[in-house]
């Protein structure tokens, strides 16, 4: 089946030849050189991909988007995504491929968490990708390796997909849409380096909160009353606390401590306006999608 090869890149001159030479094996390889300083693309053409450049560096999720647009335009039946980084191997894209071609599939996810790859990944990282995971399978219902940039798909996913992500969280928002739509989606396992050039090209602490800044967008609008009600309760906690403080000289023949009885009623008023506020997204959000 006509297979293009995606790999979004941004200043990866030191990693990408060797990319494209192994992923060319398995389909076409287009490179979306996201804007680089560097001589990405030069390399990425010497090695035998198709390049796109953009101007000015707008995030992976637009990379993926221009790379997305070109497979339907060329009519390509299966599409793979891989980082430019050498995090992911090549060689096994036949993996991915597999339950595509058999029709097992209209997306797979290479998944970290399925021969024990996750043991090598840095424990901050861990920690953040559980975080991302579990705000992930919140909105979607999906228990998976959301944030795997190792992904195969067909085109009918490619078609049916509104994405609109510019950022690393066009992942969780694939898989969001995947599901919405009753696309079929299934993981294999990979394997993942993380001793690669350039492994820090953004802060990873400022891209973690950006990507859970996004997956909290989405659960705000897909499951409103779960995000204002955990909001609620934060406040109605908070509330709590500063009511204690407030009152507890007072029943020790004391005065009462008027900031904190002050704070303690803000806080209740608050926490009652989330839930309210829940309570009526969420009746809008089930007219919405009725």
């Amino acid at each position: 089946m006509k297979t293009l090869i995606i790999i979004p890149a941004y200043n990866e001159e030191l990693t990408i030849g060797s990319v494209v030479t192994l992923a060319k094996k398995y389909g076409d390889v287009l490179v979306v050189d996201d804007g680089s300083a560097d001589r990405t693309s030069e390399i990425a053409r010497n090695a035998g991909a198709f390049v796109i450049k953009h101007e000015t560096n707008m995030g992976k999720g637009a990379a993926l988007r221009t790379g997305f647009e070109y497979a339907l335009s060329m009519d390509y039946k299966i599409v793979v995504t891989l980082d430019a980084d050498g995090q992911h191997n090549p060689d096994e894209i036949p993996v991915l491929l597999e339950p595509i071609v058999n029709g097992k599939a209209d997306l797979v996810i290479g998944s970290r968490y399925l021969n024990g790859a996750q043991r090598s990944i840095p424990p901050y990282r861990r920690f953040g990708l559980w975080i991302l995971n579990l705000g992930t399978k919140v909105v979607s219902n999906m228990n998976v390796d959301s944030q795997s940039g190792f992904r195969a798909m067909n085109k009918k996913l490619l078609e049916k997909l509104d994405l609109n992500s510019n950022d690393y969280s066009i992942e969780t928002d694939m898989i969001v849409k995947a599901r919405e739509r009753g696309i079929r989606l299934m993981e294999v396992p990979i394997t993942v380096r993380y001793d690669v050039p350039n492994k820090h090209k953004k802060n990873p602490v400022s891209h973690g909160l950006g990507v859970l800044a996004s997956i909290v967008g989405l659960i705000g609008y897909k499951r409103p009353l779960l995000l204002f009600g955990v909001l609620s309760l934060l406040s109605f906690i908070t509330s709590g606390v500063l009511a204690y403080w407030a009152l507890k000289p007072y029943y020790h023949g004391g005065r009462i401590f008027l900031t904190q009885a002050i704070g303690a009623g803000i806080f209740a008023i608050i926490g009652i306006q989330l839930f309210v506020a829940g309570l009526t997204l969420n009746v809008l959000a089930k007219m919405v999608r009725e």
